[in-house]
């Protein structure tokens, strides 16, 4: 009986040993497939990345040439700008000629308040002169400002240049 019972434990502790190797095994192969589950994940996580990447590239590029595009469009807007202030500049000088003319005609009259408003006249075409020639210095935040101003003033001068003829 005592080698049957020694038989029974040697089995036991045999078979209890081999067990526990095949459950390592098992935990081996357990902890194997969830780090091949993991770098499998990471990886389709990288792919992910580099799609997103891509995408955002190809989007850059589209506001690039967006960017691109609107800067044309500036550049041809300050061209038009640049073109309509000489423009304006010819047109207010035609006006300075005309008032110059008047002025003239004014001055040649043989009375002396026609003479007097002349000068006065005279001194005033003088000034807007020179505000004209500073039109160059014009931001385009003041643009308006200057040509309202100017127009105003050359309506004034124009006014009393009608007003001293009669």
């Amino acid at each position: 009986m005592r080698s049957m019972f020694w038989c029974s434990i040697l089995s036991v502790a045999l078979l209890g040993g081999t067990a526990c190797k095949k459950s390592a095994e098992e935990k081996a192969q357990a902890k194997f497939e969830k780090a091949q589950e993991e770098v499998k994940d990471q990886r389709d996580d990288v792919r992910d990345q580099q799609k997103d990447v891509r995408d955002e590239m190809k989007d850059v590029r589209d506001e690039q040439k967006d960017v691109a595009k609107e800067q044309g469009e500036l550049n041809k807007a300050q061209a038009d700008l640049a073109g309509a202030r000489v423009e304006y500049r010819a047109h207010l000088n035609e006006r300075l000629a005309r008032i110059d003319a008047d002025i003239s005609t004014l001055e040649s009259k043989p009375d002396a308040r026609s003479h007097e408003a002349a000068v006065k006249l005279r001194v005033r075409r003088d000034e807007l002169a020179t505000k004209i020639d500073r039109i160059g210095d014009q931001t385009d935040a003041k643009w308006d400002e200057f040509k309202k101003d100017t127009d105003t003033k050359f309506d004034a001068i124009e006014n009393d240049i009608r007003n001293n003829r009669d």
